[in-house]
Protein backbone atom coordinates (compact mmCIF):
# COMPACT_ATOMS: atom_id res chain seq x y z
CA UNK A 1 0.00 0.00 0.00
CA UNK A 2 1.07 3.62 -0.68
CA UNK A 3 2.86 4.75 2.66
CA UNK A 4 0.57 8.25 2.43
CA UNK A 5 -2.78 6.13 2.50
CA UNK A 6 -1.10 3.27 4.80
CA UNK A 7 -1.11 6.67 7.48
CA UNK A 8 -4.34 7.75 6.64
CA UNK A 9 -6.05 4.69 7.34
CA UNK A 10 -3.53 4.57 10.54
CA UNK A 11 -5.09 8.02 11.48
CA UNK A 12 -8.75 6.92 11.31
CA UNK A 13 -8.77 3.57 12.39
CA UNK A 14 -6.09 2.83 15.24
CA UNK A 15 -4.36 5.48 16.05
CA UNK A 16 -6.96 6.43 18.85
CA UNK A 17 -6.65 2.99 19.95
CA UNK A 18 -2.54 3.04 20.03
CA UNK A 19 -1.94 3.25 23.39
CA UNK A 20 -3.26 0.16 24.40
CA UNK A 21 -2.99 -1.54 21.39
CA UNK A 22 0.96 -1.38 20.68
CA UNK A 23 1.59 -3.49 23.11
CA UNK A 24 -1.23 -6.40 22.27
CA UNK A 25 1.01 -8.00 20.12
CA UNK A 26 -1.57 -10.50 18.81
CA UNK A 27 -3.69 -7.77 17.44
CA UNK A 28 -2.62 -5.65 14.74
CA UNK A 29 -2.23 -2.14 16.16
CA UNK A 30 0.62 -0.68 15.07
CA UNK A 31 1.15 1.62 11.59
CA UNK A 32 3.56 -0.87 9.71
CA UNK A 33 4.67 2.30 8.80
CA UNK A 34 8.80 1.80 9.69
CA UNK A 35 9.72 0.39 6.75
CA UNK A 36 8.86 3.38 4.93
CA UNK A 37 9.90 6.07 7.43
CA UNK A 38 13.16 3.67 7.46
CA UNK A 39 13.59 4.27 3.48
CA UNK A 40 12.52 7.34 3.40
CA UNK A 41 9.50 6.53 1.11
CA UNK A 42 7.36 9.04 4.37
CA UNK A 43 9.06 11.43 6.14
CA UNK A 44 8.89 11.89 10.07
CA UNK A 45 8.11 15.45 9.50
CA UNK A 46 4.96 14.51 7.03
CA UNK A 47 3.61 12.29 10.33
CA UNK A 48 4.51 14.64 12.68
CA UNK A 49 2.45 17.09 11.01
CA UNK A 50 -0.75 15.00 10.24
CA UNK A 51 -0.66 13.99 14.08
CA UNK A 52 -0.75 17.60 15.73
CA UNK A 53 -3.51 18.62 13.64
CA UNK A 54 -5.48 17.56 16.45
CA UNK A 55 -3.56 18.12 19.94
CA UNK A 56 -5.87 15.60 21.62
CA UNK A 57 -4.82 12.48 19.45
CA UNK A 58 -1.53 10.44 18.84
CA UNK A 59 0.38 11.42 21.77
CA UNK A 60 1.53 8.08 22.95
CA UNK A 61 2.31 7.05 19.03
CA UNK A 62 4.36 10.45 18.73
CA UNK A 63 6.42 9.26 21.92
CA UNK A 64 7.59 6.14 19.99
CA UNK A 65 8.83 8.21 17.12
CA UNK A 66 10.92 10.25 19.35
CA UNK A 67 12.06 7.33 20.53
CA UNK A 68 13.79 6.90 16.63
CA UNK A 69 14.99 10.03 16.90
CA UNK A 70 16.57 9.20 19.68
CA UNK A 71 18.72 6.97 18.70
CA UNK A 72 19.46 8.65 15.51
CA UNK A 73 21.05 11.54 17.36
CA UNK A 74 23.02 8.68 19.81
CA UNK A 75 24.80 7.78 16.77
CA UNK A 76 25.66 11.06 15.79
CA UNK A 77 26.81 12.07 18.91
CA UNK A 78 27.92 9.19 20.60
CA UNK A 79 31.70 8.01 19.19
CA UNK A 80 31.16 4.83 20.94
CA UNK A 81 27.51 4.01 19.40
CA UNK A 82 28.80 1.80 16.42
CA UNK A 83 31.34 0.32 19.05
CA UNK A 84 30.42 -0.79 22.15
CA UNK A 85 31.57 -4.59 21.80
CA UNK A 86 34.94 -3.11 21.84
CA UNK A 87 34.31 -1.00 24.87
CA UNK A 88 33.28 -3.60 27.07
CA UNK A 89 34.68 -7.37 27.44
CA UNK A 90 32.37 -9.65 26.70
CA UNK A 91 34.32 -12.92 26.60
CA UNK A 92 32.76 -14.21 29.45
CA UNK A 93 29.35 -14.69 26.79
CA UNK A 94 29.15 -16.79 24.10
CA UNK A 95 26.93 -18.46 22.04
CA UNK A 96 26.41 -21.90 22.43
CA UNK A 97 22.68 -21.20 22.73
CA UNK A 98 22.40 -18.72 19.31
CA UNK A 99 21.31 -21.34 17.35
CA UNK A 100 18.31 -22.02 19.26
CA UNK A 101 17.22 -19.00 19.69
CA UNK A 102 17.13 -18.31 16.00
CA UNK A 103 15.45 -20.98 14.62
CA UNK A 104 12.94 -20.63 17.80
CA UNK A 105 13.81 -23.89 19.58
CA UNK A 106 14.41 -22.11 22.89
CA UNK A 107 11.11 -24.12 24.99
CA UNK A 108 9.90 -20.56 26.15
CA UNK A 109 6.61 -20.39 23.65
CA UNK A 110 6.68 -16.51 23.54
CA UNK A 111 10.66 -16.14 22.35
CA UNK A 112 10.23 -19.84 19.92
CA UNK A 113 6.70 -18.07 18.57
CA UNK A 114 8.15 -14.68 18.16
CA UNK A 115 11.57 -16.45 16.36
CA UNK A 116 9.19 -18.39 14.29
CA UNK A 117 7.08 -15.21 12.93
CA UNK A 118 10.46 -13.41 12.26
CA UNK A 119 11.88 -16.16 10.17
CA UNK A 120 8.62 -16.76 8.14
CA UNK A 121 7.59 -13.20 7.58
CA UNK A 122 10.70 -10.65 8.19
CA UNK A 123 8.26 -9.00 11.02
CA UNK A 124 8.20 -8.68 14.67
CA UNK A 125 6.06 -6.72 16.89
CA UNK A 126 8.03 -4.01 18.65
CA UNK A 127 7.36 -5.45 22.06
CA UNK A 128 8.70 -8.52 21.36
CA UNK A 129 11.90 -7.42 19.71
CA UNK A 130 12.38 -6.24 23.20
CA UNK A 131 11.90 -9.47 24.93
CA UNK A 132 13.74 -11.42 22.00
CA UNK A 133 16.55 -9.44 22.35
CA UNK A 134 16.46 -9.12 25.98
CA UNK A 135 16.16 -12.89 26.78
CA UNK A 136 19.14 -13.39 23.75
CA UNK A 137 22.11 -11.27 25.56
CA UNK A 138 20.75 -11.82 29.25
CA UNK A 139 18.83 -15.46 30.06
CA UNK A 140 21.02 -17.20 27.18
CA UNK A 141 24.32 -14.91 27.78
CA UNK A 142 25.07 -14.01 24.14
CA UNK A 143 26.91 -10.89 22.89
CA UNK A 144 24.15 -8.85 21.20
CA UNK A 145 26.06 -8.41 18.03
CA UNK A 146 24.99 -11.72 17.00
CA UNK A 147 21.08 -10.85 17.36
CA UNK A 148 21.67 -7.41 15.80
CA UNK A 149 23.46 -9.34 12.54
CA UNK A 150 20.75 -12.05 12.71
CA UNK A 151 17.70 -8.86 12.92
CA UNK A 152 19.93 -7.33 9.92
CA UNK A 153 19.16 -10.44 8.10
CA UNK A 154 15.55 -11.22 8.64
CA UNK A 155 13.92 -7.44 9.08
CA UNK A 156 12.14 -6.00 6.28
CA UNK A 157 12.06 -2.78 7.91
CA UNK A 158 15.79 -3.25 9.13
CA UNK A 159 17.55 0.23 9.98
CA UNK A 160 21.07 -0.20 10.75
CA UNK A 161 20.81 2.72 13.50
CA UNK A 162 17.64 1.57 15.21
CA UNK A 163 18.06 -2.00 14.84
CA UNK A 164 21.89 -1.46 16.80
CA UNK A 165 19.96 0.88 19.40
CA UNK A 166 17.55 -1.33 20.50
CA UNK A 167 20.01 -4.35 21.21
CA UNK A 168 22.16 -1.76 22.91
CA UNK A 169 19.49 -1.18 25.13
CA UNK A 170 18.41 -4.80 25.24
CA UNK A 171 22.19 -5.59 26.47
CA UNK A 172 22.59 -2.83 29.49
CA UNK A 173 25.47 -1.20 26.94
CA UNK A 174 25.42 2.44 25.23
CA UNK A 175 23.80 6.13 26.31
CA UNK A 176 20.53 5.55 28.67
CA UNK A 177 20.28 1.56 28.10
CA UNK A 178 18.28 -0.44 30.33
CA UNK A 179 19.52 -1.02 33.45
CA UNK A 180 21.65 -4.31 33.71
CA UNK A 181 19.83 -5.60 36.30
CA UNK A 182 16.70 -5.30 34.29
CA UNK A 183 16.00 -8.67 32.74
CA UNK A 184 12.62 -9.16 30.98
CA UNK A 185 10.75 -12.46 32.11
CA UNK A 186 9.31 -13.56 28.73
CA UNK A 187 6.48 -15.36 30.76
CA UNK A 188 5.30 -12.56 32.68
CA UNK A 189 5.33 -10.42 29.50
CA UNK A 190 3.60 -13.09 27.72
CA UNK A 191 0.76 -13.43 30.50
CA UNK A 192 0.49 -9.55 30.56
CA UNK A 193 0.05 -8.70 27.18
CA UNK A 194 -1.17 -11.60 25.71
CA UNK A 195 -3.47 -13.29 28.26
CA UNK A 196 -5.11 -15.61 26.25
CA UNK A 197 -2.26 -16.66 23.80
CA UNK A 198 -3.03 -16.44 20.72
CA UNK A 199 -0.04 -15.23 19.66
CA UNK A 200 1.46 -18.15 20.62
CA UNK A 201 -1.52 -20.00 19.52
CA UNK A 202 -1.09 -18.77 16.07
CA UNK A 203 2.76 -19.14 15.46
CA UNK A 204 2.76 -22.94 17.69
CA UNK A 205 -0.24 -24.49 16.40
CA UNK A 206 1.22 -27.58 18.56
CA UNK A 207 0.71 -25.74 21.53
CA UNK A 208 -2.42 -24.38 20.42
CA UNK A 209 -4.97 -26.85 22.62
CA UNK A 210 -2.99 -26.10 26.08
CA UNK A 211 -5.43 -23.67 28.10
CA UNK A 212 -4.60 -19.99 28.90
CA UNK A 213 -2.37 -20.60 31.68
CA UNK A 214 -0.46 -23.28 30.51
CA UNK A 215 0.56 -21.82 26.91
CA UNK A 216 2.66 -19.13 28.13
CA UNK A 217 5.14 -21.59 30.82
CA UNK A 218 7.99 -23.18 29.48
CA UNK A 219 8.01 -26.14 27.91
CA UNK A 220 9.88 -29.29 29.44
CA UNK A 221 12.88 -28.63 27.17
CA UNK A 222 13.12 -25.91 27.38
CA UNK A 223 16.66 -24.82 26.93
CA UNK A 224 17.40 -22.30 30.12
CA UNK A 225 16.27 -22.16 33.63
CA UNK A 226 14.59 -18.52 33.47
CA UNK A 227 14.87 -17.68 37.06
CA UNK A 228 18.70 -18.77 37.46
CA UNK A 229 19.49 -17.70 34.28
CA UNK A 230 18.25 -13.65 35.22
CA UNK A 231 20.37 -14.12 38.62
CA UNK A 232 23.42 -15.32 36.73
CA UNK A 233 22.73 -12.46 33.95
CA UNK A 234 22.67 -9.80 36.77
CA UNK A 235 26.16 -10.86 38.27
CA UNK A 236 27.47 -11.15 34.48
CA UNK A 237 26.04 -8.03 33.49
CA UNK A 238 27.48 -6.04 36.16
CA UNK A 239 31.10 -7.26 35.81
CA UNK A 240 30.93 -6.26 32.00
CA UNK A 241 29.82 -3.00 32.99
CA UNK A 242 32.87 -2.38 35.22
CA UNK A 243 35.31 -3.61 32.64
CA UNK A 244 34.91 -0.50 30.26
CA UNK A 245 37.83 0.00 28.78
CA UNK A 246 38.96 3.93 28.05
CA UNK A 247 38.22 5.45 24.61
CA UNK A 248 40.40 5.80 21.95
CA UNK A 249 41.91 9.19 22.00
CA UNK A 250 41.38 11.18 18.35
Amino acid sequence: MNPSHLLEDFMQTEVQHYAVNRDNYSQEGTSRLSRHLNTGAISVRTVYNRLTENEHLGEEWLRQLAWRDFYLYQARLDPMFFNYENVYDLSALGTHNFEAWSRGKTGIPVIDAAMRQLNETGWMPNRLRMITAMFLTKNLGCPFIYGERYFRLKLSDYDNTLNRGGWLWSSSLGYDASPYFRVMNPVTQSQTHDPSGSYIRTWLPELSELPDQAIHLPREDAIVDLKRSRALAIELYKEILSSKRAAPQE
